[in-house]
């Protein structure tokens, strides 16, 4: 089976690309050793996917493939917007955990009425030896609503607050078989058009 690299140490975000991926006949693996991480000093979310890309490739002497996200919800202004800030509370310095994440995002759409569209903005990058060889963004609408599931995903808190639009069901809820749907759905099929056009496999 081929295999390919993704820029994470993220278990949440391997098995989510995974997911999306289940479709190619490949194995997805995270960052075979422990390193450094790398400082997300972008002012987008592709420029992250970038760095990460860039420097994971180089260090590796490996292709890799780094994702970066934001958010974005409906009602908020400019300024108020997650952005590529998801996982930073204002007035905070240090990155807050899952809970912490979880309650500061329960707390704002409980203030919108408790249910909101959003959407996510999911930068893919793909470098070899430093240098970069594509890049796309994909718009992924979601749902979010003030009252979590009591199942939370190391790592991606919000899952337990996101509803798919199609069946209705909380993203921490799914099986993994339903997850791996998901993720073909919504971003998988152009990520794997991506992959396929650059030939790398």
């Amino acid at each position: 089976m081929k295999e390919i690299i993704i820029g994470t140490q993220n278990s949440a975000k391997i098995k989510q690309i995974s997911g999306a991926l289940s479709g190619l006949n490949i194995e997805v693996k995270g960052l075979p050793y422990k390193m450094d991480d790398i400082e997300e000093n972008g002012s987008t979310a592709q420029e992250n996917a970038r760095l990460k890309a860039k420097e994971y490739s180089q260090k590796l002497e490996e292709i890799v493939l780094s994702m970066d996200n934001a958010l974005y919800l409906e009602g908020l202004s400019d300024n108020e917007q997650p952005g590529i800030n998801v996982r930073r509370i204002p007035g905070t310095t240090n990155r807050p955990s899952d809970i912490e994440a979880l309650n500061y995002y329960v707390n704002i759409i409980e203030k919108m009425g408790g249910e909101v569209n959003g959407k996510w903005e999911f930068a893919i990058c793909l470098a070899k030896d430093g240098e970069i060889i594509d890049e796309i963004t994909i718009i992924s609408p979601r749902l979010f609503v003030s009252k979590p599931s009591p199942k939370i995903v190391e790592g991606y808190p919000l899952e337990s607050i996101q509803v798919d639009m199609e069946s209705k069901i909380y993203i921490s809820d799914m099986t993994q078989k339903e997850q791996n749907e998901f993720w073909q759905r919504t971003i998988g099929e152009e990520i794997c058009k991506f992959i396929e056009r650059n030939e790398i496999l």
